[in-house]
């Protein structure tokens, strides 16, 4: 993707490895540490493959509904109704005040409640990361998606995301 947006004349833009993030700037790359505040926010195109994300990298597969065989997915795969999102995603760490409908549920849920129920530790909570179609939170990602995009008995397509922590 950097080198493609290199190669674009894109400038403005940043690429998040897991401890650094790399800005192009009128045709020059500048690599730099990842500082705390940092919201580490990319756009997701409809046709990227993968996304870093923290420790993490998260790669997105378009796919036709007969194609899934088994929908009790684990916490780090995430499908998503592909009909009910509106591209480009966004995917960032989490804020203070963000909430969504957890799966399962009817009433929104504060993410630093969710956290705090999975007893998450401080650095695993500043890790964290959600996925954004406009302003609603799809994915907490690798915890849970968010009810309304869920898969219904009228989904056709899927978006398919599946998280990897990366080592080291």
């Amino acid at each position: 993707e950097l080198h493609r947006a290199l190669k674009q004349g894109v400038t403005d833009r940043r690429f998040y490895s897991r401890d650094y993030v790399a800005y192009l700037d009128r045709g020059r790359i500048m690599v730099a540490p990842i500082q705390e505040e940092d919201d580490c926010e990319v756009v997701v195109n409809y046709d990227d493959m993968r996304s870093y994300c923290g420790n993490s990298v998260l790669y997105f597969e378009h796919t036709d509904i007969d194609n899934i065989s088994d929908y009790n997915c684990p916490t780090d795969i995430a499908l998503l109704d592909e009909q009910k999102l509106v591209y480009p995603l966004t995917l960032r760490r989490w804020r203070e005040g963000d909430s969504f409908i957890p799966f399962g549920m009817i009433g929104r849920k504060k993410i630093s409640d969710l956290l705090t129920d999975r007893k998450m530790t401080v650095i695993e909570k500043s890790r964290q990361f959600v996925l954004l179609s406009g302003e609603d939170i799809v994915w907490v990602v690798g915890c849970r998606i968010d009810d309304r995009y869920r898969i219904t008995n009228r989904t056709e397509n899927i978006l398919k995301i599946t998280k990897q922590t990366l080592n080291g």
